[in-house]
């Protein structure tokens, strides 16, 4: 108890200087050296105090090929996101010095950080306010202040930033204590090198936008944590056949699968996408609150729409789900269309492009836009 008093008491005095202090001089060399020789010093604390606790852990070969198994699959299946959402490149340089730099100033201090964890949980294995209070302490390290308050400018930036980044970092926190607690510093290294070096020695990552990268951040701790306490209560002798087969992952493939077809579904990587109803400009055909169904359309699609089709375009930043009233040609004899809302007494003042056309309104299910409606109206 007392050791792990003062190893988090240095934890937060770094904490202090490092957001309060340090971030805001911007020091010349910091990530360098002195950051680095921060984490040497509180680890070798660490290990110091925690010199006469050892850690008893059994089938930690097979624990850890499921870990690098599972990881690589991760790995495997994030860049094929990239062939549905594109690439970009990274945004640090390639040249092997700077590769070696970066490799020091983030990833290294994994290995640093790690060791204090393991050394907190070698003082006090059996706590919980323990693993809750680690768990804290270092998502709050290890978030990026800089700009930070860019991400509570309005609702919707501070939900954006929750998505992706703070709960996000609360379960990667949550799930390196776990690998600690069952196999030591040397699993949440793996863990944590596996998701942090990729951007640095590789010239493209998938391009995701914010709903799929909170996806990902979210369901990736959850899916590793509960494969690895499967394996975990495998290797337990203190509970039965029966016990440890209730904690087969499998049970859990299905609802991930939902998950996974949901979160496609509806971020349109499908040919057909759910739209929330924002307004009433189409009652009584459909309501605020519904959501339609849109059948993305290829070109010769949209060159058959015909005159009492619903669409959904773009106008200026926004898109509009609205009723083709009329169709006509520009002076280059490009198709067009006039929209109307069904609630509306005047057409749209723009007619539409054919290019600006998304798609074609398929069915209507009710009510269920609602949560989309309070949260927009929330962030307005």
């Amino acid at each position: 108890m007392k050791n792990n008093l003062i190893i988090y008491s240095l934890l937060i005095i770094y904490f202090v200087l490092n957001v309060f202090v340090i971030v805001p001089l911007n020091l010349d060399y910091y990530n360098e050296i002195i950051h680095p020789l921060m984490w040497i010093f509180m680890c070798g604390t660490a290990i110091f105090l925690s010199r006469d606790s050892s850690l008893r852990l059994k089938g930690e070969q097979d624990k850890t090929q499921s870990l690098i198994i599972t990881l690589i699959i991760y790995i495997i299946v994030y860049f094929l996101l990239g062939l549905i959402f594109g690439f970009e490149k990274t945004p640090y340089s390639k040249d092997i010095f700077s590769i070696l730099k970066n490799l020091w100033s983030f990833a290294g201090l994994i290995f640093f950080q790690e060791f204090i964890r393991e050394a907190l949980v070698k003082n006090e294995k059996k706590k919980k306010w323990n693993f809750i209070l680690m768990t804290i302490i270092f998502m709050l390290i290890n978030l990026n202040y800089s700009n930070i308050g860019s991400h509570f400018t309005n609702l919707k930036e501070i939900f954006i930033y929750s998505s992706t980044t703070l709960i996000p970092s609360i379960l990667e926190s949550a799930l390196a204590t776990y690998l600690v607690y069952i196999g030591g510093a040397k699993f949440s290294i793996i863990y944590r090198v596996f998701i942090t070096v990729p951007p640095f020695i590789v010239p493209i990552i998938p391009n995701l936008d914010w709903f799929a990268t909170a996806i990902v951040g979210v369901t990736l701790p959850l899916a590793i944590y509960i494969y690895m306490n499967y394996v975990h209560v495998n290797r337990s002798e203190r509970l039965s056949k029966r016990e440890r087969r209730s904690y087969n992952p499998v049970v859990y493939v299905p609802i991930f699968a939902f998950i996974v077809l949901l979160a496609g579904f509806v971020m349109g990587l499908f040919k057909y996408q759910p739209i929330a109803v924002l307004s009433g400009s189409m009652s009584p055909t459909f309501n605020r609150g519904d959501a339609v169904v849109v059948n993305k359309l290829t070109t010769k699609e949209k060159d058959e729409l015909k005159k009492g089709d619903i669409i959904q375009f773009v106008s200026g930043t926004k898109y509009v789900v609205h009723r083709i009233v009329d169709i006509t040609n520009d002076s280059k004899g490009n198709k067009q269309f006039i929209t109307k809302g069904d609630h509306n007494n005047a057409v749209d003042a723009d007619k539409v492009a054919l290019e600006d056309v998304k798609g074609k309104v398929s069915f209507v299910i009710p009510l269920i836009g609602y949560p989309s409606v309070w949260l927009s109206g929330a962030i307005s």
